[in-house]
């Protein structure tokens, strides 16, 4: 059985292409993707996540020696008149994704085009999966930062006042936007660099991104009792850096420049690239980049071969040997069309990972 606070990598695919492989297993609560993962992991660790529900519940049925264990439990509660206390039930398994951009998000799947999210793949089960999925798209940064400052669950106990108080505001919508029906035991912020391309948040430099991602953590830390999977999917995060320093104050005149030649620009400030941020919020940091195979281009054009790295952050490697502190795995992305045999007349992506 997996470790509850535990991300398989092999999550990150469909089950059809890892049925063969040994997991890659992160011991964490939290997991950070940047380059170019593909776009239909954003689901399949979402799918995942809550196929892993039902693996569970089988896996945690009682052998007849732990049914043993148990009646031995009782009877001694029973002599000791001290009722035995039980089993806390696992919360349901929901998934929640924060994305900036509904379009966006659609056309990347679509032009991606995940054969094993085609047609007849999609079997009952898949389909039910994705009813417990919930997806809020919050268009600019003032979005994202008041759903993280109002969000709560129709479990929590301010949950009534806070549907009087959004009722009170006399908006038409009949239920708090802010509110989640269910307690998301996986969170995941999708392409938070697209708020970095607002004014205001370019002038910020790093601290803007930083702010979105702390509160984010923080948000999702006490929504629930127990914290909730939290995974960010940023590709474009791979090859950014901003000032560190504001617009603001690098053009006050009073901050020493360190090898830069006058001051203005955003490109003269000093530079942080968004990774070293990143790492300081997330367990886990998986940085995908293209292998040049040295193929053909035609064969390029139909293989195209995949590394996923991933290392743990600097407070998680002070927990583990210096050898478990990086692991990876490679993917790949299978162009087929309907001469394919195993296309089934549907042109698109096929996902594999070598075993």
């Amino acid at each position: 059985m997996r470790d509850e606070r535990a991300i398989d990598l092999l999550d990150l695919f469909p089950p059809a292409a890892t049925v063969s492989s040994t997991p890659v297993a992160l011991t964490a609560s939290s997991l950070a993707l940047i380059g170019p993962v593909p776009e239909a992991s954003v689901l399949h660790i979402a799918l995942n996540h809550l196929r892993a529900e039902a693996d569970q519940a089988a896996s945690s049925s009682l052998s007849d020696k732990a049914r043993g264990k148990r009646r031995a439990q009782e009877e001694y509660a029973d002599e000791a008149e001290q009722p035995l206390v039980p089993a806390t039930p696992a919360r349901p398994r929901r998934v929640l994704i924060l994305s900036p951009d509904e379009a966006s998000i659609r056309t990347e799947l679509a032009n991606e085009c995940d054969v094993s999210l085609l047609g007849q793949r999609v079997d009952n089960e898949t389909a039910r999966l994705l009813d417990r999925i919930d997806i809020r798209y919050l268009p600019t940064s003032a979005h994202l930062t008041y759903f993280l400052a109002t969000v709560y669950t129709s479990s929590s106990g301010a949950a009534q006042d806070a549907q009087l108080a959004f009722t009170a505001t006399g908006a038409s919508a009949p239920v708090d936007p802010s509110c989640l029906p269910h307690e998301p035991t996986m969170v995941i912020l999708h392409g938070a660099t697209s708020y970095l391309n607002e004014p205001d948040q370019a002038r910020s430099g790093i601290e803007a991104y930083g702010s979105m991602l702390a509160h984010f953590v923080s948000t999702f830390e006490h929504i629930a009792p127990s914290r909730p999977f939290l995974v960010l999917f940023d590709p474009l995060a791979i090859d950014l850096a901003l000032p560190v320093l504001p617009l603001h104050l690098a053009e006050s005149g009073n901050v020493r420049k360190r090898g830069v030649e006058g001051v203005g620009s955003t490109g003269e400030r000093d530079q942080m690239s968004l990774s070293r941020i990143i790492e300081r919020f997330f367990d886990w940091i998986g940085e995908a980049e293209e292998i040049n195979s040295g193929d053909s281009p035609q064969r390029q054009s139909q293989f195209r071969r995949f590394l996923l790295s991933c290392r743990a952050s600097p407070r998680m490697r002070t927990r583990m040997p210096s050898q478990q502190q990086r692991v990876g795995l490679e993917y790949v992305m299978h162009r087929v069309d309907d001469k394919d045999p195993e296309g089934e007349d549907e042109d698109g992506v096929r996902i594999e990972v070598p075993a």
